[in-house]
């Protein structure tokens, strides 16, 4: 027999009430355990603090629930909470209760000189029960709006049966036709000012540090949420014309928010306390001295999760001073917001401190932040900033995972870092030219996953790697190491790197020499082989290295995704493509590329990206044909000259078409055309040195092409045309009867919608 509606509702009750219970019933005995302890920076007695606040609002936040609210993932969430509150921290409190033989203070001094400095029970318990605080299910009961919450719902399900949208409010669908997890991904997004460009690895990286998730770092759940963005295009690339268009060794394609998206989700995270930016706040603090008597408005604010400051605003300041801000999780700060007032010290339990681009942000200040005791900093962004030290008291930033000091002035890592776990660490752009000796790199190599070392722009990797030590093998755990620099370490190095066996992406720098020695070939070609789990490779070479050797790789990588050799070339097309089926981003320079090369490239049936150099001037048209290329979307050739034929149908999804060429003597006929046969073209962009505008064959090629781009408005579609990164407002419409220009502007491209299904396969490294 089912139980009946009204059974159901009593069980859920229930079960509700119970965690209730339990949790106000820990909230008291954490404050009988701090009657009559003085206060202060202690580990255990922070603890203790943070979890009778934080108890405090959990438990406010489930009695606000309506039986309305209460769903499967609500019943979910209660019973974790239930089993960690009557499990682990039960378990912590007992070890920390003050009446035990040791006191709460001498444990927590025995705790802090321990060699291993492994965090104790208690710390590891409430980290638990801070990632479980921050679950969706929280927020549920804040989306008053019965629209807003059908939408998050049941948007997994309408885009998995084929509804039909056009019954529904086409602003709602644009906003809310999200699952849940992605909506909040979208209002997280607003840390960022609008305009910011960012990273898609950097973002996912803070989100699950900020939501607890920081076991298992980016998980395909992570990518799903943002590859949904990206489809609905709430986020954008912003290097579309660019001259390098190609992610880097990093993966580090850039992207940004749309400005209408971020206004509205700064506007929507205000309303449920999610997220509060320097707009928003500002607002908030011109309501509250307009009318002091509305005790709502300043309510909202009392519990300030999350912060994002990208301008000085004085009325700010001051209203951070009367906050209590203990329970905020995670700070942003740029700009030029004045660092004199501002209250870093009561930020005490951040999880993810990012002060990327603070101009105002120095050495001192980071020794504010180390000293302020912040034991349960996950995430500390430290990018763009005046540093020029990592201080001794970094150590004290106890559970600090990952650190990000990548275009500062720092030029080396103090022996204290060595005291932290991190697992991940970026020294990209900073004058750091040799890590530090293995005997002082023994914790941190037992924990360490991603290592990103050198410049962050490509061919600038080359001109400032950073050295590794030679005892490689101690990185065992190591994932991603991007750049390490080969071109002084002997060939015994360059063989160790296959013994990082949980490699997925390896980024070097290799030199012209070792590029013709067989025993650095031999030695690279053994690591490489050996690298079984290996997504992404990418080797930046000397300039006319010849890197044909690559093509005596003995066994298939089904896993490899991105192949980039940067500055070498091939005599042609790998063979060694038939065996990488998987492959998303490929970019090589050929020194032939004939109709067999062609076909090879053609059957990489999941390339997304391809960037292909041409290092010899053809003598005939290279044809693409309304074969292979399926899934093609962004294709970028460097040449002499661009003498390409698209066949119709030819790469049916591509979207971005960027050309580089040289002034070369040419036949009239050997310029781009079908470009119009593109048919899902959003974009196209030639690039060639300006001081030779007015040469004949350049000139011949702009026009060509801008011909074609022309065709297009007949065909309904509309890219857009950027020469040497300018957008051309005026591209002449061309009769297709007569073949000649109606002189009528194109107007402003319609950005065509991109059809983007897994967006990790072609950002990720």
């Amino acid at each position: 027999m089912e139980p009946t509606a009204s059974t159901v509702e009593d069980m859920e009750k229930m079960e509700i009430e119970e965690a209730l219970s339990l949790l106000a019933s820990t909230r008291e005995r954490c404050s009988e355990m701090l009657q009559g302890t003085p206060r202060g920076h202690d580990l255990s007695l922070r603890c203790l603090e943070f979890l009778e606040k934080e108890l405090s609002y959990i438990v406010a936040c489930l009695t606000a629930m309506s039986l309305e609210h209460v769903n499967g993932e609500t019943l979910e969430w209660a019973e974790k909470l239930t089993s960690t509150v009557s499990g682990d921290l039960s378990s912590a409190l007992d070890e920390a209760d003050p009446q035990r033989p040791y006191t709460l203070l001498r444990r927590a001094a025995q705790c802090f000189q321990r060699k291993d400095r492994q965090p104790n029970q208690l710390l590891s318990a409430v980290a638990e029960l801070y990632r479980l605080a921050e679950s969706p299910c929280r927020y549920n009961h804040l989306l008053t709006d019965v629209t807003i919450r059908g939408w998050c719902e049941a948007a997994g399900d309408y885009e998995d049966s084929g509804f039909n949208p056009v019954r529904f409010n086409w602003f709602e669908y644009r906003y809310y036709s999200f699952p849940y997890g992605t909506y909040l991904l979208a209002l997280y997004m607003v840390m960022f000012p609008y305009g910011h460009k960012f990273e898609k690895d950097g973002l996912l990286v803070k989100w699950v540090c900020e939501t607890g998730m920081i076991d298992r770092f980016m998980g395909s759940e992570e990518d799903v949420f943002f590859s949904k963005l990206v489809h609905r295009s709430v986020i954008t690339h912003t290097a579309d014309n660019s001259r390098h268009i190609e992610a880097d060794e990093a993966g580090t394609w850039q992207w940004n928010v749309n400005h209408l998206d971020h206004q509205f989700y700064a506007s929507r995270s205000a309303e449920i306390g999610y997220v509060y930016t320097s707009t928003t706040l500002n607002s908030i603090a011109a309501a509250a001295v307009a009318d002091r008597s509305n005790e709502i408005t300043r309510s909202q604010i009392q519990i300030a999760r999350r912060l994002a400051l990208y301008d000085h605003h004085p009325k700010i300041l001051s209203l951070l001073q009367n906050l209590d801000l203990s329970q905020t999780r995670s700070l942003a700060v740029s700009g030029a917001v004045s660092i004199g007032s501002f209250p870093l010290e009561k930020f005490v339990n951040l999880v993810v401190l990012d002060v990327e681009g603070w101009e105002n942000f120095k050495d001192e200040d980071l020794v504010r932040v180390c000293r302020s005791k912040m034991f349960f900093l996950v995430y500390l962004s430290i990018r763009n900033t005046q540093v020029t030290k990592l201080p001794p008291e970094i150590k004290e930033l106890y559970s600090l995972q990952v650190l990000d000091a990548s275009n500062t002035q720092v030029t080396e890592l103090p022996m204290d870092i060595m005291e932290l776990r991190l697992r991940r660490l970026d020294l990209r752009g900073t004058p750091i030219r040799q890590l530090t000796e293995s005997k002082q790199i023994l914790r941190l190599h037992s924990c360490l996953q991603t290592l990103l070392l050198g410049g962050e722009g490509m061919i600038s990797s080359t001109e400032t790697a950073t050295r590794m030590p030679h005892d490689l093998w101690h990185f065992w755990y190591l994932c991603t190491l991007a750049t390490v620099d080969l071109r002084e370490q002997p060939a015994s190095f360059t063989r160790a790197l296959g013994d990082l066996h949980f490699l997925t992406v390896l980024a070097i720098t290799w030199s012209f020499h070792q590029s013709s020695d067989i025993d650095y070939c031999e030695a690279l070609l053994s690591s490489i082989n050996r690298l079984s789990k290996l997504e992404s490779l990418t080797i930046h070479c000397g300039l006319g290295c010849s890197m044909d050797f690559l093509d005596s790789l003995s066994r298939p990588y089904w896993v490899l995704k991105k192949f980039k050799v940067t500055l070498g070339r091939f005599a042609c097309v790998p063979q060694l493509f038939h065996e990488f089926t998987g492959l998303s981003f490929v970019q090589i320079t050929v020194c032939k590329l004939d109709a067999h090369d062609l076909k090879i490239l053609r059957g990489l049936g999941v390339l997304k990206c391809l960037v292909l150099g041409l290092d010899f001037i053809p003598k005939e048209a290279i044809v693409i044909n309304n074969e292979g290329f399926r899934a093609l979307q962004r294709f970028s050739i460097y040449c002499p000259v661009p003498w390409l034929t698209f066949d119709t149908e030819a790469m049916p999804k591509l979207t971005y078409l960027q050309m580089e060429f040289h002034a070369c003597p040419t036949y009239p006929v050997s310029v781009p055309m079908g470009i119009s046969n593109l048919c899902n073209l959003a974009k196209v962009a030639l690039w060639y040195n300006v001081r030779y505008a007015n040469n004949s064959s350049i000139k011949r090629t702009v026009e060509a092409v801008k011909e074609e781009v022309a065709k297009c408005r007949n065909t309904m579609q509309m890219p857009s045309l950027f020469i040497n990164g300018i957008e051309q407002g005026d591209v002449e419409e061309v009769d297709e009867e007569t073949g000649s220009a109606t002189g009528a502007p194109s107007g402003t491209c319609a950005r065509s919608e991109d059809d983007v299904q897994d967006v990790k396969e072609t950002t990720k490294a």
